[in-house]
């Protein structure tokens, strides 16, 4: 997974103008990541059965256009079964019902299935028609996007990538993501400073 993921990042990586920075630090600390096979306590609940259909339906549609993505998509089927599932809870002015529409399955990361102090990686899954809050974090961030759906950041506003294309934010942008008539999925990962 690491590999195929790495290999799905590096050819994003290229041309990415003012990003070249954050995507080269996203890319080192999945590179230079030690993984280790997490142990207890994990962080995060089983997946609610009423998000059950949703992850179902948007791992279906997700795109399987290479070899990196069915690699990717294949370990992502194997570990979601195993995975701990984290929510953001909503702030004052958002969706009412955000909380209980969607989840976050830890996969790398402090109380994921594999541990690892230099990134955090989880796969988030959205239903349909749903605005993620607009947010802001110290470390880089970058997106794997395995559904339609439209992402915001701060200094470029909103755009679809697609499905198979990758979003980088820099540390402190404002950001957000919002699903179509659809379930938006995507692998994300948060790298951190190793002192």
């Amino acid at each position: 997974m690491r590999e195929a993921l790495l290999r799905i990042l590096a050819r994003h990586s290229q041309g990415s103008g003012d990003d070249g920075v954050d995507t080269e630090i996203c890319v080192c600390a999945l590179s230079n990541a030690r993984l280790d096979i997490g142990l207890p306590p994990f962080s995060g609940t089983s997946l609610p059965a009423c998000l059950e259909p949703t992850v179902a339906r948007a791992l279906a549609d997700a795109p399987r256009t290479d070899r990196d993505f069915k690699i990717l998509l294949s370990a992502l089927e194997t570990l979601l079964s195993s995975s701990r599932w984290i929510k953001r809870s909503a702030s004052e002015g958002d969706d009412d019902a955000f909380e209980e529409r969607h989840r976050h399955a830890l996969i790398l990361g402090k109380g994921a299935l594999l541990e690892c102090s230099t990134l955090t990686v989880g796969l988030a899954v959205m239903e349909p028609k749903l605005c993620y809050p607009y947010h802001k974090h110290p470390p880089a961030e970058f997106y794997v996007v395995l559904s339609e759906g439209y992402w915001y950041r701060e200094d470029v506003g909103w755009w679809n990538p697609g499905p198979g294309g990758v979003v980088f934010n820099p540390p402190s942008a404002v950001h957000s993501m919002r699903s179509t008539d659809k379930p938006l999925l995507a692998l994300w990962g948060l790298s951190h400073a190793v002192d």
